[in-house]
């Protein structure tokens, strides 16, 4: 487990469904080098989404999910280069609803993010974000809805 923490929340009510952003280093977050070692040194500090960027392109709820009373949480892997750059973006777990999947994968894959850095210097690290998807009227005291 990282020693440094980040925590970005956001809430968002879009057509009747609410919408939550929540990315913890020391909770589902998790970065890795390319190497494939996660970090527990105070030396990394893990990528972040630019919040303009993650509010600009926020997952949207697909209707056809959200008819269908669909909900729940997509882990997506990704790579931040140190240029910030997403890429090689997959779904690590399922939500079990394909639209939801997608959803996840193309709201994140027009984020921009602060790079990881070690030492100072920006560095390629994998990440892991947890997208959650849940309809207004089943969102507890601000905990659920759609989240990375």
């Amino acid at each position: 487990m990282m020693r440094h923490t980040s925590h970005l929340t956001r809430i968002l009510a879009v057509s009747g469904v609410a919408v939550i952003l929540a990315i913890s280093a020391a909770g589902m977050l998790r970065a890795q080098t390319p190497g494939g070692t996660e970090h527990a040194s105070g030396d990394f500090i893990p990528p972040r989404p630019y919040p303009g960027d993650v509010m600009k392109h926020w997952p949207a709820y697909p209707e056809d999910a959200r008819a269908a009373g669909q909900e729940g949480t997509v882990l997506v892997k990704l790579r931040v280069t140190a240029a910030g750059e997403p890429v090689d973006i997959a779904v690590e777990r399922t939500s079990s609803f394909v639209a939801l999947d997608l959803a996840a994968v193309l709201a994140v894959s027009r984020w921009k993010f602060t790079p990881a850095t070690r030492n100072g210097t920006p560095v390629d690290a994998s990440v892991t974000l947890p997208i959650r998807f849940t309809l207004a009227g089943n969102a507890s005291a601000g905990e659920d809805a759609t989240s990375p």
